[in-house]
């Protein structure tokens, strides 16, 4: 799904950041050939957490404030404390890289999906602790789907959502 769509991001260094609910999923690409995998600890479920801990939200109005349906001040801090943690391990799968590859070059831009990908600011935070272009990964993005498919939810909020999915319908049988 992201080769089909993103094929810009087959040359060079990339890296693709699955945010979920438990785990981020950093993959870094060198040529489109996955390089290096890393697990971290860190996922919506964090974020959502921090907000009901520390400012006594419940669990519905957190999930709100995190998917960007409902607003709350603090949230800004909370993205930009998880978003460096979450940028501090794409910085070390990088720098690892760099260290073990001669011929692997310094990260030139990083695709975010999964349900974290929406949360507000994160991808503004992750690019300026990055300082490479940060963009929000579209598995849909050249592929023709009936007119009704995306009717009842915007394409571009589901997106982040189906990387997984489309890109297992999209494999060739071995």
């Amino acid at each position: 799904a992201f080769e089909l769509n993103h094929p810009d991001a087959m040359q060079g260094v990339v890296g693709l950041v699955n945010i979920g609910h438990e785990v981020t999923n950093v993959n870094i690409l060198e040529d489109g050939i996955p390089v290096l995998t890393r697990d971290l600890s860190v996922g919506t479920r964090r974020f959502r957490e921090d907000l009901q801990r520390e400012k006594g939200l419940a669990s519905e109005e957190a999930e709100r404030v995190i998917q960007g349906t409902s607003q709350h001040p603090d949230l800004a801090g909370y993205v930009s404390a998880r978003g460096e943690e979450i940028a501090l391990g794409v910085e070390r799968a990088a720098a690892f890289l760099a260290t073990a590859s001669r011929n692997a070059g310094g990260l030139s831009r990083v695709y975010t999906t999964g349900g974290g990908a929406r949360i507000p600011g994160l991808n503004d935070v992750l690019g300026a602790r990055l300082k490479v272009p940060i963009e929000l990964a579209n598995p849909v993005q050249r592929l023709r789907v009936k007119d009704d498919v995306f009717e009842t939810v915007p394409v571009d909020e589901v997106a982040p959502l189906l990387m997984l999915a489309v890109g297992l319908a999209l494999r060739r049988a071995a």
